[in-house]
């Protein structure tokens, strides 16, 4: 039976809408700060929601711990009877559901205070019972699994079985890659094992390493911390971007052994789970566990290697309009006209997005956006310890929570639209369907969040008063288009890569990663590209490696976002109801069959083709809007 994830699934003239908060003065905004006491309590989370005290959080971790020995005493009894089957799945469901509250809560902690013992503590003890509750439920599929199907269809015919149908039709259709209940056993108990290199990754970036400090351009130290790589890359100051991006990159070469070896073994783990169930390769495990055809992902990368010139003449274009005689890695994403770059405070981003999700997607989504805020689920500011990036977690019982790194940036605003689209996909799922039901696939996990960003694009286009206002609009989308579809398609490859050396017993080393890396550089980027050494290095920058072959899936559901996008900017009847109906379905479909609910069809390679036909688009026009903004003429 699969398991709840314990762990998580980043303008002046448009800042004029009406806000239903006090603007904040942007100027003056941290933005970093050395302890969370710093922060005012309306910008932090509310982890009681989940637990009021720390005596109910022991108390529910050992109500979870009671309820293993109850899901053990089905083991050997599943095919028993129709009411013996219901009943042991709802013992499974329980028991994720209690661990849910005490993983959420124990890793959200960790994450905002991630060198405090006691939260390490604590966070180490709940994957501890994670892994035992995994074990204890190891017996489940392999039992599914030899019940004869037309017992499996006579049991169906119960009202309480037919609450786990897509649960029972999805062990059903795996049964060639489930092993006996002793191997599924054994390879349970190696969960702790098996979370070990990315605990080693994640303490080194948050905890262990000392990011170092460079001088802005007030003269005073600046932290250059993974959290606000983006905010040094989008200055305007080329020496500020290369120093910042130069000091970070050193500081990630400086311990590429370490990340080698933490990387290594994770895609080791890969491969010790891929091969043990039956697969030559960790790809071909990961997409036949997602039930997600092979030719999905290969047209993503034909795709990009059939665009490589369009992807080179945008390089070409960022460096003939900042007239830079060699184009490096710190060129790729600052903007290109900064006459309209203005600081935007949390307060403003916040009320420009509550505009959007009204305007676009009605009162039901509207509604959970300002709950967000009202209620606190946001933990908003960078602070000393503290976990870089952004992402959106929650529980069944509680609600989502969104953890933000804000950089006062209209970057920033996206990126809280975008995670403000997986927690409202979270919000509408858990008021829809059973905890078993109200977790979702990596395939469709992305689609709310990238369709609220295109969509966002849509609205602040709209809004825009002159060409200037549009061509930063059209530049802003062409970094989200490379951040989030091109650049993601760049790790798949470097993931699969990685996996192939070490599926063929090749060591991967520091210098082997740096290799790959480096050679995807200047694939994708052409020959404008002068690549340093030290950004070779850039993979051990990327956390979501440790999450195997998820990168795509950003890239897939930025296709699809897109074309629920157009299904939304054409007016087509019922878009909106289609596409609200698919984030209250959870995993009780398959995903290709949620996208399609949704008016996509992701067999049809159609569907990522027009992401680069937009791109191309894109390029074209702002090209000759930045050639007339040079000129003057704009």
């Amino acid at each position: 039976m699969k398991l709840k994830r314990p762990v998580p699934i980043l303008l002046a003239a448009l800042v004029l809408l009406a806000a239903p908060f006090a603007a904040g003065a942007a100027e003056d905004e941290a933005l970093f700060y050395e302890s969370r006491d710093e922060i005012q309590l309306k910008y932090r989370w509310n982890l009681s929601d989940i637990f009021a005290s720390s005596a109910s959080l022991e108390e529910a971790l050992k109500a979870a711990e009671a309820m293993i020995p109850k899901v053990e005493a089905y083991r050997g009894k599943l095919g028993e009877s129709a009411e013996t089957l219901a009943s042991g799945l709802q013992a499974v469901s329980d028991l994720f559901e209690q661990l849910q509250e005490v993983g959420v809560y124990s890793g959200q902690n960790r994450d905002i205070q991630t060198t405090d013992p006691a939260a390490i503590e604590l966070n180490n003890r709940v994957q501890a019972v994670y892994a035992r509750a995994a074990q204890s439920v190891s017996f489940i599929d392999p039992e599914i699994a030899q019940i004869p199907d037309d017992k499996i269809a006579a049991y169906l015919k119960n009202d309480k079985v037919r609450a786990f149908n897509q649960t029972i039709d999805d062990v059903v259709r795996q049964k060639p890659h489930i092993r006996s209940a002793e191997v599924e056993e054994v390879l349970a108990s190696a969960a702790l094992m098996a979370q070990a290199p990315q605990d080693a990754y994640s303490n080194m970036v948050d905890a262990d390493i000392e990011w170092p400090k460079i001088k802005d351009e007030k003269g005073e130290d600046a932290n250059v911390t993974p959290a606000l790589y983006y905010s040094f890359l989008s200055n305007q100051n080329r020496d500020i971007r290369r120093e910042a991006a130069l000091a970070l990159f050193t500081t990630y070469g400086k311990y590429g052994n370490t990340f080698a070896a933490t990387y290594g073994g994770h895609v080791q783990r890969d491969l010790f789970f891929a091969r043990n169930r039956g697969f030559d390769r960790a790809l071909d495990a990961t997409l036949f566990e997602l039930n997600i055809p092979p030719a999905v992902v290969e047209t993503l990368v034909k795709t990009v290697h059939e665009n490589y010139p369009l992807i080179h003449r945008y390089a070409s274009l960022r460096k003939e309009i900042l007239g830079v005689d060699d184009f490096r890695v710190y060129d790729l994403y600052v903007g290109l006209v900064p006459e309209l770059e203005k600081k935007i405070s949390y307060e403003e981003g916040y009320a420009m997005a509550l505009d959007f999700w009204k305007s676009t997607f009605g009162e039901e989504y509207y509604t959970v956006g300002k709950k967000a805020y009202d209620e606190r689920w946001i933990d908003v500011y960078a602070s000393k310890g503290k976990r870089g990036g952004a992402y959106s977690w929650g529980t069944y019982n509680s609600h989502p929570y969104l953890l933000l790194n804000w950089g006062g940036t209209l970057e920033d605003v996206f990126t809280l639209v975008h995670e403000m689209g997986h927690s409202i996909h979270t919000y509408l799922t858990t008021k829809n369907q059973p905890f078993h039901y109200s977790d979702y696939s990596p395939f469709v996990a992305e689609v709310a969040s990238v369709a609220s960003e295109a969509l966002f694009l849509d609205y602040m286009l709209e809004r825009a008063a002159s060409d200037v206002e549009r061509l930063s609009l059209l530049d802003l989308y062409m970094n989200n288009i490379t951040g989030t579809f091109i650049r993601q398609i760049f790790f798949h490859e470097f993931e699969a890569e990685a996996h192939r050396m070490a599926e063929g017993g090749e060591a991967l080393t520091k210098e082997s990663l740096n290799e790959v890396h480096g050679n995807l550089w200047k694939n994708y980027y052409g020959p404008d590209l002068v690549l340093d050494e030290e950004f070779k290095a850039d993979w051990c920058r990327i956390p979501h490696f440790y999450r195997t072959f998820y990168v795509w899936s950003y890239a897939t559901s930025f296709a699809a976002g897109e074309a629920i996008a157009q299904r939304l900017r054409a007016g087509e009847p019922n878009a909106v109801a289609d596409y609200l109906a698919m984030l209250k379905l959870g995993s009780s479909v398959y995903p290709m069959e949620a996208l399609q609910r949704a008016g996509v069809d992701m067999t049809d390679p159609g569907v990522i083709r027009t992401v680069m036909k937009r791109y191309e688009q894109t390029l074209d026009e702002m090209g000759v809007l930045l050639r007339a903004q040079k000129k003057g003429d704009m």
